[in-house]
């Protein structure tokens, strides 16, 4: 078993079939095809169920992922810590964080990242909750992330970052008074909420309600980029960092800051040991004064 072939078996994972797979990491079918009947051999074992549909894992495959996993994070490791050598000339590094915080703190730290060392690559995953944050850097899929705190059981070291404060953003005809916004003044708007980080989430509700404020829900959505525009729209008010606070007010939104203000911490996480040579740069830009 070699590392293009766990390479290939975790593409097969990830995309959901071998045609998939090889479409997304630029290889030829049948070389995908190949490479796992040659894994299986080796292995003594059946890492997918071939149906009519494509495959599925075995109990067996289910058993290989987080370790081939950790086995591709330490090979991209010891990559790197030659990279180090050369002046980080190449590599690549997967970051995982929610949109947020992809904008603000992380994107400035990655186009410095990339100012000084443009040949090395950066991944950039959303987690689909708070808890795939932590699976995702568990498993190896990723070398660092960031998020909200708290992290249910993140089981890696977490250090705080900063704080980031929320505005309400509403309509272009909204009728409200100048200034720090009460929450009272939102009861019976229609908020339009965003999956994503529990944590906002729930400072948002606990205010509500320490307020007394009553926000139907007006429009749930994943797409965190479509809210600004369905508040421009009309379909409620929004709750939202100060990146996408400045995006509402230049395309004509109220924004307003709250009374009393709102704010959630958010945090780095990585795993313990050594980390590559690009996330040690990152880690330092993030944290300046560490």
């Amino acid at each position: 078993m070699d590392l293009r072939q766990i390479e290939y078996f975790l593409a097969v994972v990830d995309h959901g079939g071998v045609t998939r797979a090889a479409w997304a990491i630029r290889v030829a079918q049948p070389s995908v095809s190949q490479a796992l009947r040659a894994m299986e051999r080796d292995l003594g074992v059946e890492l997918f169920h071939r149906t009519g549909r494509g495959v599925v894992l075995t109990p067996a495959g289910r058993a290989l992922v987080e370790p081939a996993r950790q086995v591709l994070a330490d090979a991209s490791t010891a990559r790197a810590a030659v990279v180090d050598v050369a002046g980080l000339a190449a590599g690549r590094l997967d970051v995982a964080a929610h949109a947020a915080l992809m904008m603000d703190p992380l994107l400035p730290a990655v186009v410095e990242l990339r100012r000084r060392y443009p040949g090395v690559a950066v991944r950039i995953l959303e987690p689909r909750d708070d808890e795939d944050t932590a699976r995702l850097l568990r498993s190896g899929r990723c070398e660092l992330a960031l998020a909200y705190l708290p992290v249910p059981d993140a089981g890696v070291p977490v250090r705080e970052l900063g704080v980031h404060e929320l505005y309400a953003v509403l309509p272009p005809d909204a009728d409200v008074p100048d200034g720090p916004l009460p929450l009272k003044a939102l009861d019976g708007v229609p908020i339009i909420g965003v999956h994503g980080p529990g944590a906002l989430r729930t400072v948002v509700v606990s205010a509500l309600r320490d307020a007394g404020a009553a926000m139907p829900r007006g429009v749930v959505t994943r797409h965190r980029e479509a809210v600004v525009p369905m508040v421009m729209a009309g379909a409620g008010a929004a709750f939202v960092t100060r990146w996408y606070a400045d995006e509402a007010a230049r395309r004509g939104a109220v924004v307003r800051s709250l009374d009393p203000p709102l704010g959630c911490a958010y945090a780095l996480l990585r795993p313990s040991g050594r980390l590559s040579p690009a996330a040690q740069v990152l880690v330092g830009l993030l944290e300046p004064d560490s």
